[in-house]
This record gives structure tokens, C-alpha cells and sequence, in this order.
């Protein structure tokens, strides 16, 4: 590793990124020969975590579906940057399109990874977010052009190769861990699917079916609205003009947004915004308990995520705490708003998709009789306890992928 950092020391030269790169290069034109795009929004992809793509008819997509990707490109969301919603290009179809919301960069003169892995650092997302911080745009953005006039200090070709090499192996790891965790999950709704949805639970042969605001559902069972099981807060967030309430301590109190959602996994546990303690108490920001459900109602709708440990979060994320007085848990809870529609809530604002509390809290759910959700949790919990284990190794190894970072590039 030593004789790495002295190549690296060694070879280092300033180098204009527009030069290295080809920005927004390639856009579906006339004559573009596929009925059907795989489509990728700036929601659906966070820290390299990437969604299923839509598939839209080419006639039906929207206008901002423009952007033809590559092997090897990055993409970087222009609005809100300090949302991460950035993630690096494997093999795509030749009908794979991305927004223009995202700017795309394709290497010339720079390795592939090497480019993702410097443009995703810490540094370089806290540098956009103050730039697109200073627009008089609707929402924050930065212009393409901040990204080709940008310097750079880069290695020679043949060591950002070996640097790639390496930063790639625990990338390659943690994707892979992730598949593990997304293959759990699926298995688990499939699971809560057949008992609660399909009504298919043991001993269902027997049971009988009355009327409910949501339908027939077992007798015994009740319809409820989230209010009646859970104590519900808001996040909030502190004036961002005033930066000596954020920080990048650990020492302080974790503070979490969207981003950080479902990220990887099931579990909240790593956050890289923390809020200081006297933001905590000057703008009376309500803790999040340990293994509290939290969900996104604003923007991207529907994120959900269980709690590790008491923390914070912005205002677009509602906490639902279960009360002490009822038999529900929390994964029974996280695998209904995992599926819940929440297309049918509605909207509130004219800008953005957004929901009110008012309406989180009304929403019904239904309660299963004592003795099967106490069955339900015997079948279902080892496989939230392997998630979080699995997710607990991904944190470690990009926690050591994030030192690496730091010493090579």
C-alpha cells in the first residue's frame, strides 16, 4: 500500500474534468429504433442503489426521458445533489434511458470507476450542494457546465487502474450482499402476502369472513387507522443557512433524509449528517426511538426503514412508533407500508408529490387476531435478523472502503 501512495503521490497532475470526459453525449434523437425504454429517474436511484427501471412505451415516456447510457458512465443528479442520487453504469440495455435531470458523464481519458469513485466522494457532493445551494432556481441545481470546467487531481492512467481494481473489489461485495437482503425481503412479503393478503394463514380453512371498511377479512381481526397503533411525529429541519447546526461527527446526533432510506437494506444505521446538540434542542427536533418505523411521505413517497438507535430526521419522514398496547411489531408494520399504495393518497402540493401527516396518520390497516401475527413472527423474524446481520457487514466493508477512498484518491 505504501509504494501504491507513492505512485499515486508521485504521478499526481491537475487535469481540467472536461477534458477527461464526455458530458451529456448521447440523447435519443429521430430514428431511435426501440418501441419500449427501460426508464431510470433521479428517484429511483441513491448512493449506487438502484431501482427496477420503468418500462414505458417510447410514446408515453416523458420529455425528460432523454439521456442514452454506456458501460462505465456516472450519472450524477443535478437538482439537490446532497440527496445522492448518483450511481455508476454496468451493462446497460441498448434501450436503457435516463433523465435529464441527471447529467451523464462518459470516460475518454479517465478510468471508469476511478471517475465514479472520485465524483461521489464526501467533498465533491458537499461542493455541488453549496453551488446548487446558491441558484434562483426552483429546487437547488448546478449546471453541467460547474461539473467541465472543474480541476481535478488525478494519477497517471495505470495507477488509477489499481485503484479502481481495489475500490471495485468491496463495491462488487457489497452489491452482492445487497442482492442477498433485497432476496430475504422478497421472501418475507411473499410470505406476508400469502397470510394477509391472500388470506391464506394457518388454520385459514376454517375461519370466517365479515365485512370491514377494507373489505372481508377473518373474524376476530380489526381494521384500524395508523393513529390507533402508533404514536406518529414529524422530523424537522434546521435553517440550512446556518451550517453550525449540521455536522459530519459521529459524536452528535444522527440525522437522517431520504437518502438514506432502504439503502442497502432494511435497518438505519449509518447516516454520513449528523445535527448537533444544541440544534436538537433549540429547534425542538423530535427523536426517533430505537426500532421505530419510519416512512417518506414527501418526494419519493413510500421509502420505508426500520430504526437501530435513537436519531433525527428532516421533515419529509413521519416516525411510527407502535404503542405499548397492542400486539403489533415492527416488521409485521414495515412489510405493510412496504407494499401499502401509496398512489392512492393523493397530493398536496403543485410542485412535488407530497402527502400531509394528517393523511399518514389515516391510513387503515389490518390488525390479525393476537395468536397469528405471534405465529407470524416466529416465521418471519430470522429472516430480519439475517438482513441486519448482512446489512451490518456492508456497513463495515464501506466503512473500510470509504478510509481507502480518502487515502487514494
Amino acid at each position: 500500500m505504501s509504494k501504491l501512495l507513492e505512485q499515486i503521490n508521485s504521478t499526481k497532475t491537475n487535469k481540467r474534468l472536461g477534458d477527461l470526459v464526455f458530458i451529456n453525449q448521447s440523447s435519443i434523437v429521430n430514428g431511435f429504433p426501440y418501441n419500449e425504454i427501460e426508464y431510470i429517474d433521479t428517484a429511483s436511484v441513491t448512493l449506487n442503489n438502484f431501482d427496477s427501471p420503468q418500462i414505458l412505451n417510447i410514446n408515453e415516456a416523458p420529455s425528460r426521458a432523454k439521456r442514452l447510457l454506456k458501460d462505465g458512465d456516472t450519472i450524477l443528479s443535478t437538482v439537490r445533489p446532497n440527496l445522492c442520487h448518483y450511481g455508476f453504469i454496468k451493462n446497460p440495455k441498448p434501450n436503457t434511458v435516463a433523465s435529464t435531470g441527471f447529467v451523464v458523464l462518459t470516460p475518454k481519458n479517465i478510468n471508469p470507476f476511478y471517475l465514479y469513485s472520485y465524483l461521489t466522494q464526501n467533498s465533491i457532493t458537499d461542493t455541488l450542494s453549496s453551488i446548487a445551494e446558491a441558484t434562483t432556481t426552483t429546487f437547488p441545481a448546478f449546471r453541467p457546465e460547474v461539473l467541465s470546467e472543474m480541476e481535478i487531481e488525478i494519477p497517471d492512467l495505470p495507477i488509477q487502474n489499481k485503484i479502481a481494481e481495489i475500490l471495485s473489489a468491496y463495491d462488487s461485495k457489497i452489491e452482492n450482499n445487497n442482492k442477498i437482503i433485497k432476496n430475504l425481503e422478497a421472501t418475507a412479503q411473499a410470505i406476508f402476502n400469502e397470510w394477509f393478503i391472500n388470506f391464506r394463514f394457518p388454520g385459514y380453512e376454517k375461519a370466517k369472513f365479515i365485512e370491514s371498511e377494507m373489505g372481508e377479512i377473518p373474524e376476530g381481526w380489526e381494521v384500524k387507522s395508523l393513529d390507533d397503533v402508533c404514536d406518529i411525529s414529524i422530523g424537522r429541519t434546521p435553517p440550512r443557512q446556518e451550517y453550525e447546526w449540521f455536522s459530519r461527527n459521529p459524536k452528535d446526533v444522527k440525522w437522517i433524509s431520504i437518502k438514506d432510506l432502504g439503502i442497502g437494506g432494511i435497518f438505519i444505521s449509518k447516516t454520513d449528517e449528523y445535527l448537533t446538540k444544541k440544534a436538537v434542542e433549540k429547534f425542538n427536533i423530535p427523536v426517533i426511538p430505537k426500532g421505530t418505523l419510519v416512512v417518506s411521505f414527501k418526494l419519493t413517497m413510500g421509502k420505508v426503514a426500520i430504526t437501530t438507535e435513537d436519531m433525527l430526521s428532516n421533515e419529509a419522514i413521519a416516525h411510527l412508533k407502535i404503542k405499548k398496547d397492542t400486539s403489533m411489531f415492527v416488521e409485521y408494520l414495515y412489510l405493510i407500508m412496504k407494499s401499502y399504495n401509496y398512489d392512492s393518497l393523493g397530493s398536496t402540493s403543485s410542485i412535488a408529490t407530497a402527502v400531509n401527516s394528517k393523511t399518514i396518520k389515516n391510513i387503515e390497516i389490518i390488525i390479525p387476531e393476537k395468536e397469528i401475527l405471534g405465529k407470524f413472527r416466529k416465521v418471519i423474524k430470522p429472516f430480519f435478523e439475517m438482513m441486519n446481520v448482512i446489512q451490518n457487514e456492508s456497513i463495515n466493508l464501506k466503512q473500510s472502503r470509504d478510509q481507502l477512498l480518502a487515502k487514494l484518491i
